[in-house]
């Protein structure tokens, strides 16, 4: 994992402790793919999916991108039914090239990148709340509530992320990150791991607060919304406590967080804490902004020292 190596977080602002500490993490050569039991989900965890989608459904609907609220409905995603992972990513393949793979857990980064580089998306197939999540970390201190869980869980993963997989741009997007990622990992320059380490971390920052945090300008595309922004963040729009913080600033209901022009070499040095509500937010103007963006800034994942 990347957070062993500190030698350059000094370049780095909003510096923030390993949240992620205990989370057990998967790596290549651990058995980390596997096959969803859908007969075996419970009554229980059903129940759980369901109070999860109410909660954020009709916020979501109302802030959301029009990217996610399409998506939500390419997927036919809804109340009552438990996500099948392998009928999700049938359809995600049947719009997109994309496909979901189900998997044990949290992913190291080598995985991660490599499976985006290649056009998957890993979800897990357990859910917070659950007796299997409570077993899972058994006599471990891993925050286990309805809105937040260090390791993303599945609604978090399908709920929050498969919806913009049913639009090319984004599977682009999202492709071209993976293959950057699984670039720094090959390390075809020779640069030592401190560095490797370094950049990774560039990506992810960057990745945290675009794909999982981000928000947008208000493209007037959906009537319903009638604040300065929309919602794009999988992590927002997975979690009831991050989307009403979003409103309520938006409102000047609260001053938690703020929202701060996109600046994407700002982006690429600013760490995140993944234990509590962001205190910031940073805005796009539109989403084919923010691709250009990382296109045309590649070298920023670059750092080779000095």
């Amino acid at each position: 994992m990347v957070e062993t190596y500190k030698k350059y977080d000094s370049l780095f602002t909003n510096i923030k402790p390993n949240a992620i500490e205990n989370v057990v993490i998967f790596s290549k050569n651990d058995s980390w793919e596997i096959q969803q039991h859908y007969g075996d989900v419970t009554q229980k965890e059903t129940k759980i999916w369901q109070h999860l989608y109410s909660k954020v459904i009709d916020i979501t609907n109302q802030f959301g991108s029009i990217e996610f609220i399409q998506g939500i409905e390419k997927l036919e995603l809804c109340f009552n039914e438990f996500p099948n992972i392998k009928s999700i990513s049938n359809r995600i393949k049947s719009i997109t090239d994309w496909e979901v793979v189900t998997v044990a857990g949290f992913l190291d980064e080598y995985l991660f990148f490599e499976l985006n580089a290649n056009r998957r998306f890993p979800s897990t197939d357990i859910i917070r709340q659950s007796p299997r999540f409570s077993e899972k970390y058994y006599n471990s201190p891993i925050k286990n509530e309805f809105g937040y869980t260090p390791e993303p869980d599945v609604f978090h993963d399908v709920f929050g992320h498969m919806p913009f997989l049913t639009n090319q741009s984004y599977c682009n997007f999202l492709a071209e990150i993976g293959q950057l990622g699984y670039e720094i990992l090959l390390n075809e320059k020779g640069l030592s791991q401190e560095l490797i380490a370094h950049n990774l971390k560039r990506l992810q920052n960057f990745a945290w607060w675009t794909y999982e945090f981000g928000v947008m300008k208000n493209q007037k595309d959906n009537p319903k919304n009638n604040l300065k922004y929309q919602i794009y963040g999988a992590g927002i729009l997975s979690s009831y406590d991050e989307l009403m913080n979003v409103v309520n600033c938006c409102e000047n209901k609260s001053s938690q967080s703020v929202f701060l022009p996109f600046d994407i070499e700002e982006v690429v040095i600013t760490r995140f804490d993944y234990s509590e509500i962001q205190d910031r937010y940073f805005v796009i103007n539109s989403m084919e902004e923010l691709y250009q963006s990382f296109r045309n800034n590649k070298n920023l994942f670059m750092y080779e020292g000095k």
